[in-house]
Protein backbone atom coordinates (compact mmCIF):
# COMPACT_ATOMS: atom_id res chain seq x y z
CA UNK A 1 0.00 0.00 0.00
CA UNK A 2 1.01 3.23 -0.75
CA UNK A 3 0.05 5.77 1.60
CA UNK A 4 0.41 8.78 -1.05
CA UNK A 5 -1.61 7.32 -3.75
CA UNK A 6 -5.14 6.57 -1.69
CA UNK A 7 -8.17 8.36 -2.55
CA UNK A 8 -10.73 6.66 -1.63
CA UNK A 9 -11.45 4.89 2.05
CA UNK A 10 -14.17 1.81 2.20
CA UNK A 11 -15.41 1.34 5.55
CA UNK A 12 -17.23 -1.31 6.89
CA UNK A 13 -19.76 -0.58 9.62
CA UNK A 14 -20.40 -3.20 12.66
CA UNK A 15 -17.31 -3.40 14.55
CA UNK A 16 -15.50 -0.63 12.54
CA UNK A 17 -17.85 2.47 13.19
CA UNK A 18 -19.75 1.05 15.74
CA UNK A 19 -20.17 -1.62 18.61
CA UNK A 20 -22.83 -3.92 17.44
CA UNK A 21 -21.10 -7.03 17.29
CA UNK A 22 -22.33 -8.06 20.02
CA UNK A 23 -25.86 -7.91 18.83
CA UNK A 24 -24.83 -9.36 15.80
CA UNK A 25 -23.46 -12.57 18.05
CA UNK A 26 -26.81 -12.66 19.70
CA UNK A 27 -28.92 -13.12 16.83
CA UNK A 28 -27.69 -16.13 16.29
CA UNK A 29 -27.30 -17.58 20.48
CA UNK A 30 -31.02 -17.03 20.37
CA UNK A 31 -32.67 -18.99 17.69
CA UNK A 32 -29.90 -21.94 18.27
CA UNK A 33 -30.96 -22.12 21.92
CA UNK A 34 -34.59 -23.45 20.63
CA UNK A 35 -32.04 -26.52 19.33
CA UNK A 36 -30.00 -26.52 22.90
CA UNK A 37 -26.96 -24.95 21.30
CA UNK A 38 -25.35 -22.52 23.38
CA UNK A 39 -22.97 -20.32 20.79
CA UNK A 40 -20.66 -18.93 22.91
CA UNK A 41 -18.45 -16.36 22.36
CA UNK A 42 -15.35 -18.07 21.97
CA UNK A 43 -17.28 -19.84 19.28
CA UNK A 44 -18.53 -16.80 17.43
CA UNK A 45 -15.28 -15.67 16.67
CA UNK A 46 -14.91 -18.09 13.74
CA UNK A 47 -18.12 -16.85 12.12
CA UNK A 48 -17.78 -13.05 13.20
CA UNK A 49 -17.25 -11.17 9.36
CA UNK A 50 -19.22 -13.13 7.73
CA UNK A 51 -22.33 -12.64 5.81
CA UNK A 52 -25.31 -13.50 7.71
CA UNK A 53 -26.31 -16.04 4.44
CA UNK A 54 -23.03 -17.56 4.91
CA UNK A 55 -23.06 -18.01 8.57
CA UNK A 56 -26.83 -19.64 8.40
CA UNK A 57 -25.95 -22.11 6.37
CA UNK A 58 -22.27 -23.11 8.20
CA UNK A 59 -24.22 -22.78 11.66
CA UNK A 60 -26.31 -25.41 10.00
CA UNK A 61 -23.81 -27.68 8.59
CA UNK A 62 -21.26 -27.09 11.66
CA UNK A 63 -24.22 -28.36 14.37
CA UNK A 64 -26.00 -30.50 11.95
CA UNK A 65 -29.29 -29.07 11.95
CA UNK A 66 -32.13 -30.36 10.19
CA UNK A 67 -33.65 -27.04 9.00
CA UNK A 68 -33.91 -25.17 5.57
CA UNK A 69 -31.12 -22.85 4.71
CA UNK A 70 -32.03 -19.60 5.89
CA UNK A 71 -34.48 -20.24 8.62
CA UNK A 72 -31.86 -19.03 11.45
CA UNK A 73 -31.53 -15.97 9.75
CA UNK A 74 -34.98 -14.99 9.33
CA UNK A 75 -35.29 -15.66 12.90
CA UNK A 76 -32.49 -13.53 13.43
CA UNK A 77 -32.82 -10.12 10.87
CA UNK A 78 -36.21 -9.31 12.77
CA UNK A 79 -34.23 -9.13 16.35
CA UNK A 80 -31.96 -7.16 14.95
CA UNK A 81 -34.37 -4.21 13.53
CA UNK A 82 -36.40 -4.26 16.57
CA UNK A 83 -32.89 -4.01 19.32
CA UNK A 84 -31.31 -1.44 16.44
CA UNK A 85 -34.70 0.64 16.71
CA UNK A 86 -34.85 0.90 20.24
CA UNK A 87 -30.94 1.02 21.59
CA UNK A 88 -29.22 3.52 21.44
CA UNK A 89 -25.92 2.66 19.24
CA UNK A 90 -22.44 3.13 20.06
CA UNK A 91 -19.62 4.32 18.10
CA UNK A 92 -16.10 2.47 18.40
CA UNK A 93 -13.85 4.55 19.56
CA UNK A 94 -12.54 7.69 16.98
CA UNK A 95 -15.58 6.36 14.53
CA UNK A 96 -17.44 9.71 14.40
CA UNK A 97 -14.16 11.95 14.23
CA UNK A 98 -12.82 8.97 11.38
CA UNK A 99 -15.93 9.81 9.20
CA UNK A 100 -15.37 13.92 9.89
CA UNK A 101 -11.87 13.11 8.74
CA UNK A 102 -12.02 10.82 5.99
CA UNK A 103 -15.22 12.17 4.15
CA UNK A 104 -13.54 16.30 3.97
CA UNK A 105 -10.15 14.69 2.60
CA UNK A 106 -11.42 11.43 0.41
CA UNK A 107 -13.95 9.55 -1.48
CA UNK A 108 -15.53 7.39 0.92
CA UNK A 109 -17.73 4.35 0.74
CA UNK A 110 -19.73 1.91 3.39
CA UNK A 111 -19.50 -2.02 2.63
CA UNK A 112 -21.05 -3.74 5.16
CA UNK A 113 -22.78 -7.40 4.66
CA UNK A 114 -25.56 -6.78 6.24
CA UNK A 115 -29.26 -5.97 4.92
CA UNK A 116 -30.02 -2.09 3.54
CA UNK A 117 -32.39 -1.90 5.98
CA UNK A 118 -30.47 -2.68 9.12
CA UNK A 119 -27.42 -0.68 7.49
CA UNK A 120 -29.42 2.52 6.91
CA UNK A 121 -31.22 2.08 10.25
CA UNK A 122 -27.48 1.68 11.83
CA UNK A 123 -25.86 4.94 10.44
CA UNK A 124 -29.44 7.26 10.58
CA UNK A 125 -29.47 6.39 14.49
CA UNK A 126 -26.07 7.16 14.60
CA UNK A 127 -26.11 10.05 12.71
CA UNK A 128 -23.34 8.63 10.45
CA UNK A 129 -25.41 8.35 6.70
CA UNK A 130 -24.58 11.70 6.03
CA UNK A 131 -20.97 10.64 5.52
CA UNK A 132 -21.50 8.00 2.93
CA UNK A 133 -22.61 8.95 -0.04
CA UNK A 134 -21.80 5.40 -1.31
CA UNK A 135 -23.38 2.40 0.45
CA UNK A 136 -23.48 -0.97 -0.98
CA UNK A 137 -24.85 -3.76 1.42
CA UNK A 138 -24.64 -7.93 1.50
CA UNK A 139 -28.02 -7.54 -0.41
CA UNK A 140 -26.97 -5.77 -3.17
CA UNK A 141 -24.65 -8.85 -4.34
CA UNK A 142 -25.13 -12.74 -4.95
CA UNK A 143 -22.09 -13.37 -2.26
CA UNK A 144 -21.11 -11.26 0.59
CA UNK A 145 -18.39 -11.94 2.88
CA UNK A 146 -15.88 -13.34 2.85
CA UNK A 147 -16.04 -13.54 -1.07
CA UNK A 148 -14.97 -10.10 -2.69
CA UNK A 149 -18.00 -9.30 -4.50
CA UNK A 150 -19.28 -6.47 -2.32
CA UNK A 151 -15.79 -4.98 -2.49
CA UNK A 152 -15.82 -5.48 -6.71
CA UNK A 153 -19.62 -3.44 -6.46
CA UNK A 154 -17.97 -0.52 -4.06
CA UNK A 155 -14.92 -0.48 -6.05
CA UNK A 156 -17.15 -0.01 -9.18
CA UNK A 157 -18.99 2.73 -7.77
CA UNK A 158 -16.56 4.68 -5.85
CA UNK A 159 -15.00 5.02 -9.60
CA UNK A 160 -11.47 4.56 -8.26
CA UNK A 161 -8.80 2.00 -9.45
CA UNK A 162 -7.74 -0.41 -7.06
CA UNK A 163 -4.05 0.99 -6.28
CA UNK A 164 -6.24 4.14 -4.82
CA UNK A 165 -8.59 2.21 -2.60
CA UNK A 166 -8.00 1.12 0.82
CA UNK A 167 -10.90 -0.48 2.73
CA UNK A 168 -10.85 -0.48 6.65
CA UNK A 169 -11.72 -3.78 7.82
CA UNK A 170 -12.00 -5.40 11.57
CA UNK A 171 -12.52 -9.26 10.40
CA UNK A 172 -10.17 -11.79 8.76
CA UNK A 173 -13.44 -12.84 6.58
CA UNK A 174 -13.51 -9.12 5.82
CA UNK A 175 -9.66 -8.42 5.56
CA UNK A 176 -10.28 -11.36 2.86
CA UNK A 177 -12.67 -10.13 0.57
CA UNK A 178 -11.59 -6.63 0.14
CA UNK A 179 -7.80 -7.98 -0.84
CA UNK A 180 -9.83 -10.96 -3.03
CA UNK A 181 -11.10 -7.71 -4.73
CA UNK A 182 -7.73 -6.36 -5.53
CA UNK A 183 -7.71 -3.33 -2.63
CA UNK A 184 -5.23 -3.02 0.17
CA UNK A 185 -6.98 -3.10 3.46
CA UNK A 186 -6.31 -1.83 6.94
CA UNK A 187 -7.72 -3.88 9.67
CA UNK A 188 -8.37 -2.85 13.21
CA UNK A 189 -9.04 -5.90 15.21
CA UNK A 190 -11.77 -6.04 18.18
CA UNK A 191 -12.64 -8.09 21.23
CA UNK A 192 -14.72 -10.67 18.37
CA UNK A 193 -11.80 -10.50 16.01
CA UNK A 194 -8.81 -10.40 17.75
CA UNK A 195 -7.63 -14.04 17.15
CA UNK A 196 -8.29 -13.89 13.65
CA UNK A 197 -5.70 -14.31 11.25
CA UNK A 198 -4.67 -10.61 9.92
CA UNK A 199 -1.65 -12.03 7.88
CA UNK A 200 -2.83 -10.77 4.74
CA UNK A 201 -3.80 -7.33 6.17
CA UNK A 202 -1.08 -4.08 5.01
CA UNK A 203 -1.75 -2.66 8.16
CA UNK A 204 -2.82 -3.70 11.57
CA UNK A 205 -3.87 -0.69 13.67
CA UNK A 206 -5.31 -0.33 17.33
CA UNK A 207 -7.99 2.33 16.21
CA UNK A 208 -9.67 4.35 14.29
CA UNK A 209 -7.92 6.83 16.10
CA UNK A 210 -4.63 5.23 14.55
CA UNK A 211 -5.92 5.44 10.91
CA UNK A 212 -6.19 9.25 11.33
CA UNK A 213 -3.20 9.98 12.85
CA UNK A 214 -1.35 7.55 9.79
CA UNK A 215 -3.59 9.97 7.56
CA UNK A 216 -2.51 13.34 8.86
Amino acid sequence: MEKEKIKGIIFDLDGVLLETEYYQWQGWVIPLRDFGIELTKEKYFDYAGKSGKQIDKELIKDFNLSIKEGELLSKKEPMLIKWFSEQRLKYMPYAKEAAEFFSSKFKIALCSGGPREEILLKLEKAELIQYFPIIVAGTDVERSKPFPDIYLKAKELIGLPDEECLAVEDTQYGLQAAKDAGLSCVSIPNEYSEKQDFSRADLVLPSLKDLINYFS
